[in-house]
């Protein structure tokens, strides 16, 4: 089976690529413009299929289709695929914009195509575990960056909304109300604090400060009957009454397996082959969008 890399970046390279070319059964095709690129790509990852041109893999006879491009470059490649007939993955964000991310999800149900977006953070085990917390009371999620703020909505779009995404996966009820505060100067957003609160008062608070002094992920989920707190995407702490427990990661398991890439990328690859359904629709990804859409609107309308 035939499957399309578009966009050898430094996301590609580090995380997709060195899972890729392990992978049998598939026939990988990479494209990229910059030649000299596509070329030093090729040999270092052993992939023999190389396009310069965008008409040439779709010409291909690829099936599907995995997109690492820059993100303002997803909404003509996406379509250009789903015209072709050829199933979608995409890294997060689908598109800058909702109602462009709208359009390409519903194009895609149109010609009954796959269409997947890369949340790995749903993949990763440690986030799996904090899933297992039932009826959580309160969920906090952090995502700090050091001395980095950014416009507005590339601050939400392309970066918070791992934090979105991953609050509505662990977050059990339904969404009654979202709580939106921020500090901005000009242009810039310094620091973003939501909440999603339930019906019967449960919330999830999602923070993202890049004006902070250290760079961390942390999530915490909170019940009557114990704490799980996640670190970095690796390490869980349990806590029940007095009882502590650390699960550290194994050394053996890889980073990309840690994080989810591994995970979501065969949940990728075995949906196009026939053999499942993959774990996120498109739906239920865009519903992500739509909420960073909401978040970027009522942070626009604030002062600063």
């Amino acid at each position: 089976m035939k499957i399309g890399i578009i966009g050898l970046g430094g996301i590609a390279q580090k995380a997709y690529l060195p899972v890729l070319n392990s992978r049998d059964g598939f026939e990988f095709h990479l494209f990229s413009r910059d030649a000299q690129k596509l070329r030093h790509i090729g040999a270092k990852y052993r992939f023999s299929y190389l396009h310069s041109s965008l008409e040439s893999l779709l010409q291909s006879g690829i099936q599907g289709a995995m997109v690492h491009a820059a993100t303002n470059a997803h909404f003509e490649i996406v379509e250009a695929l789903l015209q072709h007939n050829i199933h979608v993955f995409v890294d997060k964000p689908i598109t800058m914009y909702y109602q462009q991310s709208k359009r390409l999800v519903d194009l895609a149900a149109q010609k009954g195509l796959l269409f997947v977006v890369g949340f790995n953070r749903r993949f990763a085990p440690v986030y799996r575990k904090l899933k297992e917390v039932p009826e959580p009371s309160m969920i906090i999620m952090q995502k700090n960056r050091t001395s980095l703020p950014d416009e507005l909505r590339s601050f939400i779009v392309d970066d918070f909304v791992h934090v979105v995404d991953t609050l509505r996966f662990l977050f059990p009820y339904p969404i009654a109300d979202l709580l939106v505060s921020g500090r901005k100067e000009g242009d810039l957003l310094y620091q973003v604090v939501i909440q999603f609160v339930a019906p019967a008062g449960q919330m999830a608070i999602g923070i993202m400060n890049r004006d902070g002094g250290h760079t961390e992920e942390k999530v915490e989920v909170m019940s009557a009957g114990e704490k799980r707190v996640a670190y970095n995407v690796a390490d869980l702490v349990i806590q029940q009454d007095r009882t502590i427990t650390h699960l550290v990661g194994s050394d053996w398991e890889s980073t990309l397996h840690k994080r989810g890439f591994e995970q979501m990328i065969t949940d990728f690859l075995e949906a196009v082959a026939g053999q499942g359904t993959p774990m996120i629709s498109a739906q239920d990804a865009l519903l992500t969008h739509e909420y960073c859409e909401r978040i970027v609107e009522k942070l626009t309308a604030l002062p600063g």
